[in-house]
């Protein structure tokens, strides 16, 4: 129980505490004295601080054969929700307003420490202004480049990924680089860190479109490939490709007009989820599916179907399509997942859904998997389109 607390609305008063429970309420001259034989609510214990999931609303991809939005129409903001609630807290950066070029759109975006992000821009009107910046958590119109190297990012980006060394790992349509604050460039010879068009492997059919990364415990470095009649994921070696050898493990898309949009790692389980996306709601295109990872090895094996959109109304009672972005939460066991808010090709805006995650389930009762729980932030005029999340303090 705790000691009742004055209600007067307009009365200025301050409480403290004492060892022996004894609270002071003071109301301008007057004292009064409360005592209680239980503790008085405790003050905010130090502790972890509060997650949050961060929000990019910038041009997004979503399989061929679908239309999204471009760097003009997306809504171009970064953004922080509450992980409890799903309320939007704050704005934390606007690239349509300055100190934001023509043409920028965030793309992606990572926790940098416990006081910053690092956010990745593209620009397709002046190439030369992709970047890196480096963005307050708390929301502020002084940015700063974190990386303007225009020789790695010389291809349009697509997705980013924080290493423990420091070092980002940042896709763009041909390639991986390697990349860290100012001009750092790590080459794996004289290519970037990874470079698919040579020499030939399960891992390099082709180079066109790097939409998608994730990271393993040992270091390996996972891809999602889109490409017609060439869609697929593959694992690296950590330390880059540059021989035949340094593709670990390459596996299809489920279906040749299928392509992988998003993916995430559960390192605790050792299971590769991901999104792939196509332009109709046909079996095996726009679906979810788990694979095993060895991490000695680096294989990637038994692929497992957790959603198929074919079956919404029957096998699912939610839906997705036109996947966009991905992230999981470890601690509360939960995947959030932007997709579009219907099957139109042209969408007409995304939405992120929140849904409960059982690994335990894989393999015996897929549909079991991934269980909705809500609609965890519906979609507006800030939501056009999701292009990447993360989860963070």
């Amino acid at each position: 129980m705790r000691a009742m607390r004055p209600t007067l609305k307009h009365s200025k008063y301050y409480v403290t505490r004492a060892a022996s429970a004894l609270v002071t309420v003071t109301f301008g001259a007057a004292s009064i004295f409360l005592f209680s034989g239980c503790e008085e609510e405790e003050e905010a214990a130090a502790g972890a601080a509060p997650k949050y999931l961060y929000v990019a609303s910038g041009a997004c991809y979503s399989g061929n054969g679908i239309t999204s939005f471009t760097n003009a129409t997306s809504s171009n903001l970064v953004y922080r929700l509450n992980l409890s609630t799903g309320t939007k807290e704050r704005t934390i950066a606007d690239y349509f307003a300055s100190p934001a070029s023509t043409g920028d759109s965030p793309i992606a975006v990572v926790s940098e420490n416990s006081s910053s992000l690092l956010v990745l821009v593209e620009n397709t009107t002046t190439v030369g202004l992709r970047r890196i910046e480096r963005v307050p958590k708390v929301g502020s119109s002084t940015r700063t480049t974190y990386s303007g190297n225009i020789t790695a990012l010389s291809a349009q980006v697509r997705a980013m990924t924080l290493l423990p060394d420091g070092y980002l790992l940042v896709s763009k349509s041909t390639a991986i680089e390697k990349m860290k604050d100012g001009s750092n460039r790590l080459l794996k010879g004289a290519n970037p860190w990874v470079s698919l068009s040579t020499p030939a492997s399960s891992c390099t059919t082709s180079a066109t479109l790097l939409s998608s990364m994730a990271r393993l415990n040992n270091g390996a470095i996972v891809f999602g490939h889109a490409a017609a009649s060439n869609a697929r994921i593959g694992v690296v070696d950590p330390l880059g490709y540059a021989l035949a050898g340094d593709c670990k493990s390459a596996l299809s898309a489920p279906a040749a007009t299928s392509f992988p949009t998003a993916m995430v790692y559960d390192g605790t389980n050792r299971k590769l989820i991901v999104a792939y996306a196509g332009s109709t709601t046909a079996a095996d295109i726009n679906t979810i599916y788990s694979y095993d990872v060895d991490e000695t090895t680096s294989a990637l094996s038994n692929p497992q179907e957790l959603y198929d959109s074919s079956l919404f109304g029957s096998t699912y009672n939610y839906l997705l399509f036109g996947v966009s972005s991905m992230t999981l939460d470890t601690t509360n066991g939960a995947i959030y997942i932007a997709t579009a808010v219907s099957t139109a090709t042209t969408v007409a805006n995304y939405k992120i859904e929140r849904l409960k995650y059982a690994p335990s389930q894989i393999g015996s009762n897929n549909p079991a998997v991934l269980t909705w729980e809500k609609t965890f932030y519906d979609f507006g005029s800030d939501t056009k389109c999701i292009s990447s999340m993360t989860i963070a303090d």
